[in-house]
């Protein structure tokens, strides 16, 4: 599980580049590419900004009719989903 304070940094293998709304995401380590739906960019323009996933949700329920919990839950998995492809590291608090 993902510590709610716990802020993010894109690795600095990646690159980024929004295209309609939607993210596409380069690592430059493996050549892979990520897409990322609209809500996936909402929330890395935000981890960008430094947000913690508390943050991130208290944000993104402004934007979206749904449940604090399972807007959590899925904020969390697409972190975790971040960070095991390598994408995000945590910040060094």
């Amino acid at each position: 599980m993902i510590d709610k304070n716990q802020v993010f940094l894109l690795s600095t293998d990646v690159l980024s580049q929004e295209i309609d709304g939607e993210s596409v995401l380069l690592d430059m380590k493996s050549e892979n590419y990520f897409g990322l739906n609209e809500v996936g960019s909402k929330v890395l323009t935000s981890l960008k900004d430094g947000a913690s996933l508390d943050q991130l949700v208290a944000s993104l329920l402004d934007t979206y009719e749904v449940e604090t919990k399972e807007l959590e839950t899925d904020i969390s998995e697409l972190l975790l989903q971040l960070l095991d492809a390598g994408l995000i590291t945590p910040k060094a608090t």
